[in-house]
């Protein structure tokens, strides 16, 4: 399994027990997760628009007063949100890999 991969199923195994995750581990996945949704998209060339600026600001956002307000299903949607743009990027990292393979 990629550390890609796995990093995905972290996020999703920590927003089903939400209740078991501390604010600290809360705050390290986030941390890790927005610095991964970055990089991944340097790598596939994802011009960032306007709407992505905002978009990964909002969910940084949410996360910091999520983390505030320490309510459940906020940190679950956030966790999960996280984990399904990871997701997006990689199948576009992964396609990308495999159009240069085949050149």
């Amino acid at each position: 399994m990629s550390y890609t991969a796995a990093f995905i199923s972290e996020l999703t195994r920590a927003a089903n027990e939400v209740d078991k995750l501390s604010t600290g581990e809360y705050r390290r996945l986030v941390e890790r997760a927005v610095r991964m949704v970055r990089e991944m998209r340097l790598e596939t060339g994802t011009r960032p628009s306007r709407g992505i600026y905002v978009a990964m600001g909002d969910l940084e956002i949410a996360a910091l007063m999520t983390e505030a307000a320490a309510n459940n299903d906020e940190v679950e949607g956030v966790l999960l949100n996280l984990a399904g743009m990871i997701r997006a990027l990689k199948i576009m990292v992964d396609g990308k890999i495999d159009v240069r393979k085949s050149d």
